[in-house]
């Protein structure tokens, strides 16, 4: 099973020089392979160019060679998988007007794949490989004379099997990483009857039953509270920024970092919330001897329903399968057994 953590390092001027270039590299590999789907006609390019194409024939341009190889194969890949969701949007009208993938303006995350890792259990770090190309312009323009790159933080010594590795652009001597890690896969408990039924809504978040003493709980109800909170500071700030653009004769409105640092903040606190209630749940679970978990499974129940504009927005931003997934891999290893019951079925607890 593959589990992911996010954690900040502190890196030297050197290493941010060299990791600044590298996600420097990969936005701009990124829009010329965009640019190459967009117009593969006007370029004369006689198929349409899969990810694998693009991976083979710009093995010798210039962005390419100041990445590591897999990692500008990972960039292709990713730019794959977004053109892949824009065709799957566009036959299916999930979205009514989807858009293409959009150029990079700014420098873009890099990915470390395992061959490009050695993970030094016992020192908490891993050393990274560099591009010769990269080591050659660092060398001749910043007198930069490093071979590897050595990352060190205490997350390090509790992993066996590092998969990858996603660096962020450095800001301010700082730089957010995400690892993906192997941890074996635990045994499925054997079902003794014991279970869980969770039916989830917009004021209580998750609403749970348990099957062995007849026990109902509430857990979330902080959730619509937070969603509330930000959308009303949002709304605060965009008004207040709106209008003094307006004020100024400005055409296209623009949003500003302090709305953008709201909306992340948004996502975080979500994030970080949703998390904790998962992990009390999966905790009840372990304690109680609970060996399967029944949620109801409401993909879809968004779907050409029209409930007024307050309502839609708190539909349409429940993160529901960002609980599913959260319950799924939590529960997974302790073993117990999680299953989404169709919204419109019986559930198997009553």
């Amino acid at each position: 099973m593959l589990l992911s953590k996010k954690t900040s390092i502190k890196v030297s001027r050197e290493y941010a020089n060299l990791i600044g270039h590298m996600c420097y590299a990969a936005s701009k590999f990124w829009n010329v392979c965009n640019y190459e789907r967009q117009h593969y006609k006007e370029t004369g390019i006689e198929q349409y160019p899969d990810w694998y194409y693009q991976k083979k024939t710009h093995k010798e341009d210039l962005w390419y060679k100041q990445l590591p190889s897999q990692t500008a194969q990972e960039v292709c890949k990713l730019l794959g998988k977004a053109w892949k969701s824009f065709y799957d949007l566009k036959r299916s009208g999930g979205i009514e007007t989807p858009r293409p993938p959009r150029f990079k303006q700014e420098s873009i995350p890099i990915t470390y794949m395992q061959m490009g890792i050695v993970h030094e259990r016992d020192m908490g770090r891993v050393r990274l490989s560099l591009p010769k190309a990269l080591k050659k312009y660092m060398e001749e323009t910043y007198q930069i004379h490093e071979n590897f790159l050595y990352l060190e933080n205490k997350i390090f010594r509790g992993m066996d099997q590092i998969k990858q590795l996603r660096i962020y652009p450095p800001e301010k001597g700082n730089c957010k990483i995400i690892v993906v890690y192997e941890v074996p896969d635990q045994e499925e408990l054997p079902q003794n009857g014991h279970e869980l039924s969770i039916d989830l809504g917009l004021h209580n978040l998750m609403t749970c039953y348990d099957s062995g003493n007849g026990k109902t709980f509430i857990l979330g109800r902080k959730y619509l509270a937070l969603e509330r909170y930000f959308h009303k500071e949002i709304a605060r700030v965009q008004a207040q920024w709106y209008g003094q653009q307006s004020g100024k004769g400005v055409k296209y409105l623009a949003t500003s970092k302090y709305i953008r640092k709201l909306y992340k903040r948004k996502h975080d606190s979500v994030t970080d919330y949703l998390h904790k209630v998962t992990r009390y749940l999966t905790e009840y679970c372990r304690e109680q001897g609970i060996t399967c978990v029944v949620a109801g499974d409401i993909r879809n129940i968004r779907r050409e329903k029209d409930l007024g504009h307050r309502t839609n927005q708190k539909f349409h931003s429940l993160p529901y399968n960002r609980i599913y997934i959260m319950l799924e891999y939590k529960l997974k290893r302790y073993g117990i057994r999680f299953i989404k019951q169709p919204a419109n079925k019986k559930s198997r607890l009553n």
